[in-house]
């Protein structure tokens, strides 16, 4: 009977900071044998839990929602059934949502004796530290993120280029330890264009406390879809869109691809299987343009759904 406890490790972000890149960097190391992954999305399907490269009954899924607010019924119950497993699992990695509140989620964590918190690790979007740090919407967000990291990692920033200042400023006061990740940057794609910029205000996130709500809407493709209309509504609704991020098969492209959109741009890539049917999530603010853009975006789609949380 093991009686030693389980660590956890959790893996903190900003929406599309890289931290699904990041844990497929872990496996690719070598994790300990017998550890559990559990993935929560905001979206109805679980587009990330799909991109991690693991064994399929090792992954467990909490979706439809931030898992810092849904604290009190899924991630307890998700908790309490690990600690039921037999055997135990020798470790458990936690990758949660860009938009949850990781205090919320480490107090869930240290209050069992049978959990042991190894690491926070949170990953940042150095190119949009600044946008982040100025924008109203979601700087409360990114910055409780860090505050709460034992180990921050940056991404998508040279090896020898300066911090963005907002995001040295919070570092300066943190104890975490600091790396960099260079190579977590994926250029895009040669078809897509450059994501267009957002001013500081716009396209962030609204807490729940000033009166707004994350919204998304979720879709699912019983065959290919038209990729250069999709890319049309995304960058025609990129002030109110977030993330966007799907596995897809476009017309005229063979095999299934990620398509992954967040501050650093829109991108397509392999991916490395196509479920039952085609999945896209779009996370962004709500309101009547997020609306609008659930409403084109069912032009594309066979069986769909969209809420907001």
């Amino acid at each position: 009977m093991r009686t030693e406890p389980i660590p956890v490790t959790l893996l903190t972000g900003f929406l599309g900071a890289g931290k699904t890149t990041y844990l497929n960097a872990c496996l690719r190391r070598g994790i300990p044998p017998g550890s559990l992954i559990l993935v929560n999305d905001f979206g109805e399907l679980n587009i990330d839990a799909e991109l991690i490269d693991y064994r399929d009954e090792q992954i467990l899924r909490l979706s439809n929602g931030c898992i810092c607010c849904t604290l009190g019924g899924s991630l307890a119950e998700q908790l309490a059934q690990i600690l039921r497993l037999q055997p135990l699992p020798a470790a458990l990695y936690i990758e949660a949502s860009g938009i949850a509140d990781p205090a919320r989620i480490v107090d869930t964590i240290t209050v069992s004796p049978r959990l042991r918190l190894a690491a926070v690790v949170c990953l940042v979007d150095a190119s949009q530290a600044g946008r982040h740090a100025r924008d109203p919407l979601c700087a409360e967000v990114w910055r409780c993120q860090l505050r709460a990291a034992s180990r921050v990692v940056i991404n998508r920033i040279a090896a020898d280029a300066p911090l963005p200042s907002a995001l040295a400023a919070l570092l300066a006061d943190t104890a975490a330890v600091i790396e960099r990740q260079p190579s977590a940057s994926a250029p895009a794609g040669a078809d897509a264009p450059p994501w267009q910029a957002r001013p500081a205000g716009v396209g962030g996130l609204r807490p729940a406390q000033r009166g707004g709500r994350w919204q998304q809407c979720s879709f699912s493709y019983d065959g290919p879809i038209d990729g250069a209309r999709l890319q049309a509504l995304l960058d025609e609704y990129a002030d109110v869109l977030v993330r966007a991020k799907g596995i897809l098969q476009r017309t005229g492209h063979a095999g299934a691809e990620v398509l992954q959109l967040s501050g650093d741009g829109l991108r397509w890539s392999p991916a490395r299987r196509l479920p039952a049917r085609g999945q896209l999530v779009c996370i962004g603010t709500s309101g009547a343009r997020f609306d609008a853009l659930g409403r084109a975006l069912a032009g594309l789609r066979c069986v769909g759904t969209a809420d907001a949380a």
